[in-house]
C-alpha cells in the first residue's frame, strides 16, 4: 500500500541533494547526476532484496520531484521548444509512477515480476546518464562522446529491447494476469525503448559518417 508519509520527505530529499550538487555543477547536469544516483540506489535495493518496498517509494518520490522540476523549467522558459523537448519525459514519468504504484498494489509472483521488469528499465538508463554527463562536461572531446554514444546504444538496446522482451516472453503467463492498463503500460514502455534505440542508432550512424569525413579530409590534406 502506498505510504504518503514517505513521499513528501523523499521529494525534499531529492530536492536537497540536487541543490547541494548544483553548487558545483549546472542544474541540468546536477539533475542528471541525481537521476543516476536514483537509478543506482534502486538497483542496489532490488538486487540485494533490501527494503524494496521503501525503494519503490523512493522512486515515486524521485519521479514526483523530477516532474516538478520539468514543469518548472517549462514554466520559466515559456517556450514551445522547451515543451517539445521535455514532454516525452513527462509522459515517461507518469507511466513510471503508474508502474511503481502497480508494484505496490500487486502481491506474490506478480509483484516480483513487475519489480524485476522495472529494475531492468532502470539498468538500461545507466549509459544514458553517463553519456549525457560526458557530452555536457567534455563537449570538445568528440571521439570520447562518439565512443560513449556507441556504448549507450549497445547497453540501452540490450536491456530495453532484448532483455526486456525475453523476460516478458518467458513470463507471458504472468503478463496476461496483470490488469489490462498495466499490460498497456508495459507495451508502451517497450515501444518507447524501441523508438529511443532507433534514435540512438541514427545518432551513431551520423557520428560514424562524421568521423569518416574527418579522416577523408585529413588524408586529402596530407
Amino acid at each position: 500500500m502506498l505510504n504518503i508519509g514517505y513521499i513528501i520527505p523523499l521529494i525534499c530529499f531529492w530536492h536537497t541533494i540536487t541543490n547541494e550538487i548544483s553548487k558545483y555543477k549546472h542544474l541540468d547536469i546536477s539533475n542528471n547526476i541525481i537521476s543516476l544516483i536514483h537509478c543506482l540506489l534502486f538497483m542496489v535495493h532490488h538486487d540485494n532484496d533490501y527494503n524494496v518496498e521503501y525503494a519503490v517509494h523512493m522512486s515515486i518520490g524521485y519521479y514526483v520531484y523530477d516532474l516538478i522540476y520539468i514543469v518548472s523549467c517549462i514554466y520559466k522558459s515559456r517556450s514551445k521548444d522547451e515543451l517539445n523537448r521535455r514532454y516525452p519525459f513527462i509522459i515517461h514519468h507518469f507511466i513510471g509512477l503508474y508502474l511503481l504504484n502497480a508494484c505496490i498494489s500487486e502481491t506474490g509472483e506478480s509483484k516480483f515480476h513487475l519489480l524485476y521488469g522495472y529494475n531492468l528499465l532502470e539498468k538500461s538508463n545507466i549509459m544514458l546518464y553517463v553519456s549525457y554527463y560526458l557530452h555536457k562536461e567534455y563537449a570538445n572531446y568528440f571521439h570520447l562522446n562518439v565512443v560513449s554514444e556507441f556504448f549507450q546504444l549497445l547497453w540501452y538496446s540490450y536491456y530495453r529491447i532484448i532483455k526486456f522482451f525475453l523476460f516478458g516472453f518467458n513470463n507471458k503467463n504472468h503478463f496476461f494476469q496483470f490488469r489490462y492498463p498495466t499490460q498497456v503500460v508495459i507495451v508502451i514502455l517497450y515501444f518507447m525503448g524501441v523508438i529511443w534505440s532507433y534514435k540512438l542508432t541514427k545518432k551513431n550512424i551520423n557520428n560514424f559518417n562524421t568521423i569518416k569525413r574527418l579522416y577523408i579530409l585529413k588524408y586529402n590534406n596530407e
